[in-house]
Parts: structure tokens; sequence; C-alpha cells
């Protein structure tokens, strides 16, 4: 269990959160690691000399990454300021400063969490959002599976009769971060026979084989429907990361046999990992979602194409594999916010990262005040039972907040006083947190139109930061387009009028009418 502690308990629950699979958008993780921002840095100035990204884009890069070092507690003072004088210096392949950015990038790996466990026993003020924020995308960055994650702290939180401080489990944290990938062997089934003249590879097994393995292996077989499979040796840090990385194997095998023989051929819906006693599903989610098109009534109507039926088509195909969901999620984006006169296009992410930070408080306050009516008697939830409308429900939620009422919480309790305590900082200055999170998003958004780059022009499909891309970007492309949406079907506003609308909004909002957060894009 967790020290009980205000700031630790809410680190804990953000780390829940992060690490969970039903997390909606707004709570989610919406950033990269220091480590991996890096590595990528490091990737795109290689990248230039190929003309796959431009001068501009690494600088871009490097300059949003030298300002997010500062409050970095996991980086040592000296490294830090060496490093942004290396980021504030013109970086080119073959350069001197190259060198010395990857040595400091992988001294700041081998220590980036104990050091924060560090300022924490020390205690060193930090900010509960900014730990959790860190650590989550350190481990998910070093190749952790979420759900892995997700059970390996609620077992210290929950199971474990040990007590820990937060410091203690940062360096849990970084002991098990400093582990060596192990080595799975991770049998995919598949619904047809291979079909080829002649020995087939060694990784393949026919259905026999495969019933045996599974007999060996304690798997029930009975009512696994398979012609065969791939029997594959795979290093990852969890038996979740390594059924993920067999799949995504078997699919390149797949683009190989269909491309050169025309012979189709899919995997089952689980893999099954040696020592691990159940299948562990392959349904890759990457959580895009965009509930307008059901409120609105529009999830099976016809009519003339437009681009924003064009963008849920592409949508659709984010929970491809990585390669075609990059191209595809992006491609989303700019069939919608791209304007005539823009001369290169990452500045659609950017209007698209308005229409999120426009969309963040109110879809924040409406949970509170859904989650706040199923709670215990309070002033705040008698009359959120007299509201009539979400709009209304967030409102009341949000004068909550405002003037600090009591208010009572179903478990987990630590998660939702983390997001008042979030949306308190919102409504106190609206402007500066709300920019905030239209940072964010414009760095994921970016990321992914510098990873669609590297997979289209440069044709590298193992780029560093390729996964984790879709992993910040995909839920925020859904909240942004689900907004697109709901104009565009309820009222016929064109998408780039919306953007416009949030862009000039988020710059005039003022302390003195928090409220005004519910009312950005209407």
């Amino acid at each position: 269990m967790l020290e009980i502690k205000d700031s630790s308990q809410r680190v804990a629950a953000r780390l829940l959160e992060f690490f969970s699979a039903r997390t909606a958008w707004f709570r989610g993780l919406w950033e990269v690691g220091t480590v991996l921002s890096l590595r990528e840095l490091l990737e795109a100035v290689e990248a230039v000399p190929e003309g796959v990204l431009s001068d501009k884009a690494v600088e871009w890069l490097a300059n949003e990454l030298s300002r997010t070092l500062g409050p970095d507690e996991g980086i040592a003072p000296q490294s830090r300021s060496l490093l942004q004088r290396l980021l504030g210096s013109p970086l080119r392949p073959r350069s001197g400063e190259l060198p010395a950015v990857h040595r400091l990038t992988e001294e700041i790996d081998a220590s980036y969490l104990t050091r924060w466990a560090g300022q924490l026993a020390r205690g060193i003020p930090v900010k509960p959002e900014r730990v959790a924020r860190a650590v989550a995308s350190h481990l998910l960055d070093a190749g952790f599976s979420p759900d892995f994650l997700h059970r390996w702290l609620t077992y210290r939180l929950i199971h474990s009769t040990q007590t820990y401080r937060l410091s203690e489990l940062l360096e849990d944290a970084h002991a098990l971060a400093r582990t060596p990938p192990s080595c799975f062997q991770v049998l995919l089934t598949v619904h047809n026979a291979l079909g080829l003249q002649g020995p087939p590879p060694r990784e393949w097994c026919d259905a026999p084989t495969v019933s045996k393995w599974f007999l060996a292996n304690g798997f029930d077989a009975a009512h696994v429907r398979q012609s065969g499979g791939w029997l594959l040796t795979v290093h990852a840090r969890d038996a979740f990361a390594a059924a993920e990385r067999a799949a995504e194997t078997v699919e390149k095998l797949f683009a190989r046999l269909l491309i050169g023989t025309g012979h189709p051929m899919r995997h089952g819906e689980h893999a099954y990992v040696e020592g691990i006693q159940q299948p562990l599903p392959l349904r890759r989610h990457r959580r895009v979602e965009v509930r307008s098109l059901e409120r609105q009534d529009q999830l099976f109507a016809s009519g003339p194409p437009s681009r924003v039926d064009a963008a849920f088509e592409l949508l659709g195909q984010l929970d491809a594999p990585a390669v075609v969901a990059v191209a595809a999620g992006w491609a989303s984006i700019e069939a919608l916010l791209v304007a005539p006169e823009d001369g290169q296009k990452s500045p659609a992410g950017d209007r698209l990262a308005s229409l999120v930070a426009c969309s963040f408080p109110r879809a924040e306050l409406t949970l509170l005040a859904s989650l706040q009516i199923r709670g215990s008697v309070s002033p705040p939830r008698e009359q959120l039972l007299r509201c009539a409308s979400n709009h209304e429900r967030a409102s009341v939620m949000g004068e909550a907040i405002l003037q600090a009422h009591p208010l009572t919480w179903a478990e987990p309790v630590w998660s939702h006083r983390a997001a008042v305590a979030r949306m308190e900082g919102v409504l106190k200055d609206p402007r500066k947190k709300l920019k905030d999170v239209e940072g964010y998003a414009v760095r994921a958004f970016r990321r992914l139109y510098r990873q669609r780059n590297l997979v289209l022009h440069g044709g590298q499909t193992n780029a560093v930061a390729l996964r984790a891309s879709l992993r910040t970007a995909a839920p925020l492309i859904g909240a942004g387009i689900d907004r697109i949406a709901h104009a565009w079907f309820r009222h016929g506003v064109q998408p780039l009028e919306l953007a416009v609308k949030a862009r000039h909004r988020l710059e005039l909002l003022e302390s003195k009418e928090p409220l005004a957060v519910l009312d950005l894009l209407e």
C-alpha cells in the first residue's frame, strides 16, 4: 500500500489512469517522456539531409524540448544546462554537438526515475501531475505495456503488505525500467493454412503442431478455431508487450505473403505466451471516439460525400498497424484543417489542438458532475439532480469547485480529487491553463506529422517514436474531430471556421469570467 499523503495518493491515482485502457481522453497521457523526445530529436536530425524532415521542423522540436526540460527533476542541473545549450545550437548530422546529445540522453535514461525519487525523498516540492506524467511516460516509452504497468502498480497499492513512500515506489519503478527485456515464446494462430509449395519457414506450425503446443503449455484449445500458427521468439519488457510485438511481426509477414503470392492471411484474436496461463487479446484499440456520430444520429447517414465523411473513413484506420495508422491519422487532420494558403501542413495540427483545448473543460466538468450525482448527499448533488442538460450540470459543477463546496465521491476518490484540482487551476487562470493543454496537443500532433513523414517519405517503419505518437495523438484526434462533427452536423459550421473561433476565444479568455470555458465552441 501507499502512504496516506495527499500528493502521493494523487500521483498514484494519475498513474493508474494513465495505464488504464478505460481512461477518457481528457484524463489521459498526452505526451512522451524526456528520453524518448531526445532520441526522436537525434533521429530527426539524421532525416534532414534526405529531405524527409525540414530544418525548421528539427529546430522547432529542439526549442520545444529545451523549454520543457526546465521543470524536469529527472535530470541533474548540470546536465540540464549543458543539454539546453546544445539544443540551442544548430544540430546537423556529423556535427560535434550530436554525439554529446546522444551521450547525455543515455546518462539521463540511466538515472531518470531514481533522480525523481531522490527529489521526493528530500521533500522538494513538486506538482503531483508533473511527477505522474514524467513517471508514466518514461515507463511506457521504455517498452512496457499499459496492461502490465497497471497490474504492477495495482499490486503495490492494494495487495502488497509493504507501506511505500512515493519515493520508494519510484525506486521500484526505476529498478523495473533498468531490467533488460526478457525472451518470450509467443504463438499466434491463423484462420487459413500457409498454402505454399516447398518447405515452410521454421516459425510456421501446422494445425496438429499448434494443438500439441497448446496441450504442452496448458492452454485449452477445444474452442480455438485454427489452421496453423506462427511460433515466434520475441524480446520484450513483459508478456503483453511480447504479444503486441509478435502481432506486428506476423502482420509484416502477412504483407509479404499478400504481395508476393496473393495469399491473404489473418491471425486470431488472441496471442498465447509460454508461461502465461490465459490467452492475451490482440484487439488493438487506440481509443479514438467520435460520439457525436451517435448523438447526432449520423452513424448510418448517407448523402453527398464531404470532407468530414472522408475524415471518418480515415479515422477508422487508426486501429490498423502503426505505419497505416500514422498516415491515416494525419490525413484525417489534413483533410479537415489545411487552409489554402498554408505553406506547410503542420498548422492543421495546431488548429486541431485549439479545438482539443476548448473541449477539455466541458468534458471534465461533465464527467465530474455525473460522478458527483452518484456520490452521497451534498448541496451540489441536489442542485445537479435538478439540471436539465449537461451544460447546466457542468456549470453547476464549475461553480461548486470555484466556491470550494464539499464534494463526495465514490471510488476511486483520489482520481476525482486530482481532477478537481486540475479544474480549479483551469477556472482560476483559464487562459494560461488551456494554453498549456493546447501546447500538449500541438506537440502530440506535430510528432504525428513528423512520424508520418518518416514513414511515407523516408520509409522508416520502425522510427523510435512511431508507436508513442499514436498512443498520445489518437485519443486527441478523436476528441477534436468529435467537436468538428458536432458543429458540422448540428449547425453546418465548416471545420476551419470552428478552428479559427477556438483559437480566438482561447486568446480572449479572462479570469473574471471563468465559466466562459464552457462555451468556447458555441
